[in-house]
């Protein structure tokens, strides 16, 4: 017969989940759920704090480029479209 698992942070309840990262057995109160996966408290804090550092920089620039060059191209449109209407006249 198998033995029961318990919690490695509380040896005296039963398991109730393991964390997919570091696989250690957990309570219900140690075991968090995140994405569908159940993690302990200190690899959810390391996934957690991963996340966080992504740098949105690069789409800043982007957005700032095509930016710039939409009003390029809406300035150069407007002077030329004034240049047209004016000799219409």
């Amino acid at each position: 017969m198998p033995q029961p698992k318990f919690c490695v942070f509380h040896s005296d309840r039963p398991a109730y989940a393991v964390c997919m990262s570091c696989a250690k057995t957990l309570c219900q109160e140690c075991a968090t759920q995140w994405d569908g996966i159940w993690h302990c408290a200190a690899c959810l804090a390391a996934k957690r704090g991963a996340v966080g550092r992504e740098s949105h920089a690069g789409a800043w620039i982007g957005v700032s480029a095509a930016s710039l060059f939409l009003l390029y191209l809406s300035a150069k449109f407007m002077v030329w479209s004034g240049a047209l209407l004016a000799g219409l006249r």
